[in-house]
């Protein structure tokens, strides 16, 4: 304490006549965005800056109790790009496999702001604000510094408050390539699938697009995200970054050790109190994650041209929880997702069953950076209960995207008792699925899935469209037991809906007619499947419409003949259609 009053005296921290810390700020607009760069002079540990923005000149304390604050908690060097430099985030810099030993950090460099541009002074300030509703026009800016709740609000015209004020305009944010090379031409990815790629846990390494986030997208507003694209002949692959600057002194979960200035969110987002790690336990747990995949996934789309009707999301592991919930709550983007070994579920199990059955605690996945499971979180629900697949599943009849997924019963990462839940919770509401397990461990399981059941979530995702029906299968008499939730009960390699498929429906708004067969050696025939039309374009029923259904097999002969009716939501469900030969079975549904 003695030394840092010390350092406030020497800087003169607060002393009428005094200069600020801050001098030589610039402003710059572009892009529905200001940005602010400052120089700095040595600060005391602690010091954060705080930016106002104003009509009119910001001079004295007059101007400046005037003013709005748009930015605060800013710490020093801001301009520094820490994702650059894995030790920052993540599971930090790779050991080197020979010594054993981890890597000395490169020297910093700074944020590229504009294209084109050079890299900031890495010891310099910087903070973006995102105009908004209210800061159309010309607008003033200054910059002060707070140390332990004090703030120095010294103002001296062209050190740390705008002589000129910068003409600023709402307009569609950009983001800003940082290297290397040259970024994808606009228009690249005319027409082709976008896939939203989710990593597991660890995060990227330094990406080559760079976004400064507004307030709904971090827990102060400036911070920024990051995120690749990558074009080939089929596809367009959007490679997303989990990473979340919380600030330079963050723990690290309980099973790392050291601090970090980013942390992973498990795809989510973290509490709105995380600068002040004490606080948390009071704050919101907020999905500051899910809202920049949005901006992301709608700049990418806008940008490169990809088809908005085949938008997919792929993950494993920490991928795959958010991979999961995130697509399930974006019907309107995706057309299917493939989760691999996802937690579907976050709650503290069994304590009694523990690990060795699979009924272990989770929780502390989140608990660092989101607080207790408790809190209501920014949806106003307990965040376990936002982030519960199977809760949100049965509360949610309309078409969802198809899911492929995948888990293992001896897997310690993903508590296996979750999962058996939320299989029947698919199967209970018709929702179209592909489902495998077996008895491996969390890398393990990739590796023991059948070629055909790998090869159905991978290039089968391809099939799904928006605005292209397929039927849903439920309760297929060769699906598979997965127990009562301990990993020692049920069958210990098993599928749900494995080889079932279809030729793709043709729709007219009195007739709805698919192909349906299974294509798994694996699997004999006869056998029996639910079958629900989903996503249907033209063949629509109103709840209670009734329509006529038949089975035909590959010789037109009838196998079975049903009158159904439509439902609340207006999808009707044929029980029982008896798949009987290899060349597969017609379902007509007439009106």
């Amino acid at each position: 304490m003695l030394q840092r009053a010390m350092a406030m005296l020497i800087l003169g921290w607060g002393v009428a006549g005094a200069a600020p810390a801050v001098s030589d700020l610039r402003a710059a607009y572009r892009s529905g965005q200001v940005f602010l760069t400052w120089t700095e002079a040595a600060v005391p540990p602690g010091t954060t800056f705080s930016v106002y923005l104003s009509r009119a000149p910001i001079l004295d304390e007059a101007g400046l109790a005037a003013a709005r604050r748009v930015g605060e908690g800013i710490e020093p060097h801001s301009a520094e790009d820490w994702t650059r430099d894995k030790g920052n985030y993540g599971k930090g810099r790779a050991k080197d496999p020979k010594t054993g030993q981890r890597p000395e950090p490169a020297a910093p460099v700074g944020f590229i702001i504009e294209p084109g541009g050079a890299r900031l002074d890495p010891t310099s300030g910087l903070h973006v604000h995102t105009v908004g509703a209210d800061d159309e026009g010309a607008f003033h800016y200054a910059v002060t510094t707070v140390l332990e709740g004090r703030e120095d609000r010294t103002l001296v015209g062209g050190m740390n408050t705008l002589a000129t004020p910068v003409s600023q305009e709402r307009a569609p944010v950009q983001p800003i390539w940082q290297g290397p090379g040259d970024p994808p031409a606009p228009q690249a990815g005319q027409g082709k699938p976008l896939y939203l790629q989710l990593h597991a846990k660890g995060n990227r390494a330094a990406c080559s697009y760079i976004v400064f986030g507004d307030a709904n997208q971090a827990w102060r507003a400036g911070i920024a995200f990051m995120f690749d694209v990558v074009t080939t002949a089929d596809r367009v692959t959007l490679m997303a970054s989990d990473t979340m600057y919380v600030g330079r002194a963050f723990p690290r979960a309980p099973e790392a050790g050291s601090e970090v200035c980013g942390i992973w969110t498990f795809w989510y987002g973290c509490s709105d109190r995380i600068a002040t790690p004490a606080a948390i336990d009071a704050g919101t747990p907020t999905n500051y994650t899910e809202r920049r995949l949005l901006f992301m996934i709608d700049w990418v789309k806008a940008h490169l041209g990809t088809d908005p009707e085949r938008t997919y999301c792929v993950g494993s592991s920490m991928g795959g929880c958010g991979a999961m919930s995130f697509a399930f709550r974006h019907p309107e983007i995706f057309a299917a997702v493939s989760a691999h070994v996802p937690i579907v579920a976050y709650n503290e199990g069994d304590p009694a069953k523990g690990q060795a059955l699979g009924w272990h605690d989770n929780t502390f996945r989140l608990r660092p950076f989101c607080g207790p499971l408790s809190l209501t979180c920014s949806d106003g629900m307990p965040l376990a209960e936002r982030l519960d697949a199977t809760a949100f599943v049965l509360a949610h009849s309309e078409d969802l995207p198809f899911l492929f997924l995948a888990h293992g019963r001896q897997d310690t990462s993903i508590p296996w008792h979750n999962n058996p839940p939320l299989y029947r919770a698919l199967q209970a509401m018709r929702h179209g699925c592909a489902v495998a397990w077996n008895d491996g461990t969390h890398p393990e399981v990739d590796g023991l899935l059948p070629t055909d059941v790998r090869k159905a979530s991978t290039e089968g995702m391809a099939r799904f469209a928006l605005k292209r029906s397929y039927p849903a299968f439920s309760r297929a008499s060769h699906d598979s037991d997965p127990g009562n939730g301990d990993n020692t009960d049920g069958d210990t390699v098993g599928f749900i809906n494995r080889g079932l498929t279809w030729a793709d429906p043709v729709e007219t708004p009195t007739r709805y007619e698919v192909l349906i067969s299974c294509v798994a050696d694996a699997v004999a025939l006869p056998l029996a499947v639910d079958v629900t039309p989903r996503r249907c374009q033209a063949f629509r029923l109103a709840p209670g419409q009734a329509c006529t259904a038949v089975n035909t097999d590959a010789a037109g002969g009838v196998i079975q003949s049903l009158r159904l009716e439509a439902e609340g939501h207006g999808r009707v469900t044929f029980p029982g259609f008896q798949l009987t030969h290899p060349q597969g079975n017609r379902l007509v549904l007439t009106r």
